[in-house]
């Protein structure tokens, strides 16, 4: 998945996702910030920051990423247990990961904010159409709905953008990179290699929703689920 990750990214077909990220990141002039989900990096090499941190649960991802980021400081690390002191960051990323609000809000300085990329309910519709035959749009649901204690919701916008593939193992990494390919059918080959054949096309459709740190304390270890 890491791999066929960063080949895909490295075409270029998310670029739009990326530099919205980076121009919204960029705008709260960040000292430091954090990438939590990192990945392979794609998306936290665009961050502008004079410290610029990834974190991801992969140890292959962060591999990738440390060596394609000399500049930037990677480590292996849960969403839940953040390695970094309390009130330490400016700015957090979460692109398609899951969120632990309470431990978002320790590391995350008073007015600091925090932008997370979901998927929005056309996202990579024509994808899901190969694997699904009830293929259903995505329910969206505000990441931090739960934490309003903590955060304040400042902007949501949505990222749309056509993702064309005409190469068969293009295709195939795009759809190894997603978490659809744990519920493909049997002849799921057959169908990318022929829907690569006639020119595959689909929409990249994300909400980028931002939150701002509000100045309520809270307590290091305390750990809540967003539900």
């Amino acid at each position: 998945m890491v791999s066929a990750r960063h080949r895909f990214l490295t075409t270029g077909a998310f670029d739009p996702l990326t530099d919205a990220l980076a121009d919204l990141i960029g705008r709260a002039r960040p000292s430091v910030v954090l990438d939590v989900g990192c990945g392979e990096g794609r998306h936290t090499r665009s961050l502008a920051s004079p410290a610029v941190l990834g974190v991801d649960v992969a140890k292959p991802a962060v591999t990738v990423a440390a060596r394609s980021h000399p500049d930037g400081w990677y480590a292996v690390a849960s969403t839940a247990d953040l390695p970094l002191e309390d009130a330490t960051v400016d700015a957090v990323l979460v692109v398609f990961g899951p969120v632990v609000p309470a431990e978002l809000a320790r590391v995350v300085r008073q007015d600091g904010v925090v932008v997370v990329a979901h998927p929005g309910p056309a996202h990579l519709a024509g994808l899901r159409t190969l694997v699904y035959t009830d293929a259903r749009p995505h329910e969206v649901k505000p990441p931090l709905r739960s934490a309003a204690e903590w955060f304040t919701e400042t902007e949501s916008v949505a990222v749309r953008f056509p993702v064309v593939v005409h190469d068969g193992a293009v295709l195939d990494d795009l759809f190894a990179m997603t978490p659809y390919r744990w519920h493909a059918p049997p002849d799921i080959r057959e169908r990318l290699s022929s829907a690569a054949a006639s020119g595959f096309e689909t929409s990249a459709d994300v909400r980028v929703t931002t939150y701002r740190r509000t100045d309520r304390p809270v307590l290091s270890g305390t750990i809540q689920h967003a539900t």
